[in-house]
């Protein structure tokens, strides 16, 4: 039974550093295509930019009429 600790030991480790290694390069794929980039484009403006509050419905506080 205690020969069984060393290799459980290997194993989590192992684990470990394989799971550290992937997102490391789950990160290192995702900064290349520009999907977190920042907006560049002028004719769509970022979130938030747009005056357009007339759009957004009312808050209501829960009650239907």
């Amino acid at each position: 039974m205690t020969s069984l600790v060393p290799i459980s030991g290997i194993a989590a480790i192992v684990a470990t550093v394989a799971m550290v290694a992937a997102m490391l390069y789950l990160v290192w794929l995702s900064m290349g295509d520009g999907t977190h980039g920042p907006n560049l484009d002028p004719d769509r403006p970022e979130f938030g930019d747009a005056d357009d509050e007339e759009d957004q419905p009312e808050v209501t506080d829960g009650t239907s009429a």
